[in-house]
């Protein structure tokens, strides 16, 4: 699972951060306590996408000025950030780019 904003978790002790996950899957109805055997907390302050102001212009495009690459990803520029649908959105973009039929 992936906790945002980063700021509020980044220095919660990892029992706290599980707990506040319980708490959320329990109100979807998910009784992880119960199925989780195990569970570590990965803290990368660095690979979150901050929605401040100026942030859009740190994420690249899918077109690149090296001929043949291209980028795909939730990270890159598409208007859904940090979902699985940005990153299909994402990827159809490059395919469309590869093939020559930029999507607007």
């Amino acid at each position: 699972m992936i906790l945002s904003p980063p700021d509020e978790f980044i220095d919660m002790p990892d029992d706290l951060v599980f707990e506040r996950v319980c708490a959320d899957a329990d109100k979807l109805g998910l009784d992880l306590r119960a199925r989780a055997k195990d569970y570590r907390v990965i803290r990368r302050p660095d690979h979150f996408y901050s929605v401040r102001p100026g942030s859009e212009k740190l994420r690249p495009e899918q077109r690149t000025p090296v001929p043949g690459l291209a980028l795909a990803g939730d990270y890159t520029r598409q208007p859904m950030f940090a979902t699985m649908e940005g990153a299909v959105l994402s990827g159809r973009k490059v395919a469309e780019a590869v093939l020559g039929r930029e999507l607007g």
